[in-house]
């Protein structure tokens, strides 16, 4: 069983100078999405839609004030709203690739596997040096229980896009799902050159070490993990068990503790680390 495994990094494309992709446009459209721009990139989102609303309302015209928008409604949390948006977007420029990888990106996180494949696809038939695009596709593949699809498609993000350091740790779980630890571990140690303070790089490095039997190493990538993000409850729950395997209760109950403290839906699954670690302490002794 696979054991959190991070697949969650989509990075949405903002596209920053719709004044200018639209110059024919209204000016007073133009402005509000401007503005709504700027309030985006300060993080005030309900601003920002309300600016992006203001600019439909005079120009229903432009597919970027909607995509725009989709990228502040689903930082809100509102997926049926963006893919309303994406939807809009690629309606009034079907040739729209980041509209289509966006849009694959809430169905991903909707579940809904294949629709998302199938937007990746189409981001990719449309700009085919879409290195974010391949990496998409790859994760929801991989998702699916397609491991062999997922490594080709990071490979390919890989070739086009070296310094993505998510791609490097998104082929690293796909590595270890098959099997190839070694192969996994150069990954992750190159996601985390890439980008020293990549949390789930660590905790994910972290699981192939324990696969490969190396439990002090995988305990260092926990701890590491850990201190960049005191709450990730992933890290202590994977932490946890180790420390349990190896005699150190009480650090171990501090772990469980935490984490659930952290994310009680973890609660089943921690219970199964657990029960396996206890077995795998008992069948060593």
């Amino acid at each position: 069983m696979q054991r959190f495994s991070w697949l969650a990094v989509f990075l949405l494309i903002l596209t920053a100078s719709p004044v200018q992709a639209q110059a024919s446009r209204s000016a007073s459209a133009a402005s509000y999405v401007e503005r709504g721009n700027s309030w985006l990139a300060k993080g005030e989102l309900d601003r920002a839609i309300a600016d992006y609303e203001l600019a439909i309302a005079f120009d229903p015209r432009l597919a970027l004030t909607y995509y725009n928008c989709g990228i502040g409604r689903n930082a809100k949390g509102d997926r049926d709203g963006a893919l309303s948006d994406f939807n809009r977007a690629i309606e009034i420029n079907p040739r729209f690739a980041e509209a289509y990888n966006n849009r694959g990106f809430i169905r991903y996180a909707r579940g809904e596997m294949d629709k998302a494949i199938a937007d990746f696809d189409q981001a990719i038939e449309i700009k085919s040096r879409n290195a974010k695009a391949y990496n998409n596709r790859g994760a929801a593949r991989y998702v699916k229980g397609d491991p062999d699809g997922a490594i080709a498609d990071y490979n390919r993000a890989i070739e086009l896009d070296p310094r993505l350091a998510e791609v490097w740790s998104h082929r690293g779980n796909a590595r270890r799902a098959k099997g190839d630890l070694h192969g996994a571990i150069s990954d992750f140690n190159q996601a985390i050159q890439l980008n020293p303070r990549f949390t789930e790089a660590y905790n994910n490095r972290g699981l192939a070490w324990q696969a490969n039997g190396d439990l002090d190493r995988a305990i260092a990538d926990f701890d590491q993990a850990i201190a960049l993000n005191p709450r990730l409850a992933e890290a202590y729950a994977n932490r946890g068990p180790i420390r349990l395997r190896q005699g150190s209760d009480a650090e171990a109950e501090k772990d469980f503790e935490k984490c659930l403290a952290l994310n009680p839906d973890l609660k089943p699954l921690l219970e199964q680390f657990i029960r396996r670690a206890k077995e795998q302490r008992t069948a060593k002794s």
